[in-house]
């Protein structure tokens, strides 16, 4: 017996997630060329076999239950509707798909991008992959299995915290004043997806930088050290043309978490996330200002 070797060309939901990688870079750079856009457009649309089996992907992914045994249900009911796809079209089209892939990107810059859910995507093809196999590992797809089960199960208790600790606060600023209200603007930033076409363009050179350097981690975290000394300076001068008391607080302590944050090797998101926030601070003070 032996194991179902995986590959980032046969799995389905990471090839769609690279090429919205992909599309994220066309949108920050103006390519007006939309190869990316067009690909998924063409091979992902409603009704075709590729957009069925995504969608069995996605639900594996996401789908959280409190108890195994509702998860284990999940997984085995996800796999038997797998079992339903036609996969000489899933074959045949995912053949076209690479094959526009090659023709328009760089393999190499296209596929060395790290998937974040790499381990739970690769269990997914492995749990799919061994209805058609006879010989294989039937550990390594039991781990698999257990590595589903493990993801559907987990962080269910703390997705309902953090929805209900942000309702909370969410309800506190809708009671503060003006400027109160500035300064926790960051709690009803929306997700980047959606907010690409209203992004400033400090905000636009930070999500351009972290894509085009997801590899080279070391030169995005020098940029991004620069770029958090450059918003530590600018809030300062800006607290100086502020009269009001609370908010001059406030702007200070946002100034001594930037200068106490730790950068080590590697930017974490949410380091990026907090300096997307701090830049659309900047903004609102700067538009209050006037």
């Amino acid at each position: 017996m032996r194991q179902i070797k995986h590959s980032k060309f046969k799995n389905t939901a990471i090839l769609f997630e690279l090429l919205t990688r992909q599309i994220t870079l066309e949108v920050l750079n103006g390519d007006k060329t939309q190869k990316a856009r067009k690909i998924v457009r063409e091979f992902f649309k409603p009704g075709t076999e590729l957009n069925k089996e995504l969608r069995l992907y996605q639900l594996l992914q996401n789908e959280k239950y409190n108890n195994e045994s509702r998860a284990e249900k999940f997984v085995d009911t996800i796999n038997e509707a797998h079992r339903n796809l036609d996969t000489k079209k899933i074959s045949k089209q995912k053949y076209e798909l690479v094959k526009q892939i090659k023709e328009n990107f760089d393999m190499d810059k296209f596929l060395s991008s790290p998937i974040k859910n790499y381990k739970v995507m690769a269990s997914i093809y492995k749990v799919f992959e061994s209805k058609f196999q006879r010989d294989y590992d039937i550990k390594d797809v039991f781990d698999s299995k257990i590595t589903l089960v493990e993801n559907i199960t987990s962080k269910k208790v703390n997705s309902n915290f953090r929805k209900d600790k942000l309702q909370k606060l969410v309800e506190e600023y809708q009671k503060q004043d003006k400027d109160v209200r500035l300064l926790t603007y960051k709690i009803l930033i929306e997700s980047f997806n959606k907010k690409y076409s209203v992004l400033g363009d400090n905000q636009k050179n930070l999500l351009r930088e972290y894509i085009n350097n997801v590899n080279n981690t070391s030169k995005f975290t020098e940029y991004y050290k620069q770029k958090s000394k450059e918003t530590v300076s600018e809030l300062s001068k800006l607290s100086n043309k502020i009269d009001d008391t609370v908010t001059k607080i406030k702007l200070k302590e946002v100034i001594n978490v930037l200068k106490s944050q730790k950068i080590n090797r590697t930017v974490t998101d949410n380091q990026v996330s907090s300096l997307m926030n701090v830049y659309e601070l900047i903004g609102e003070i700067k538009s209050n200002l006037k």
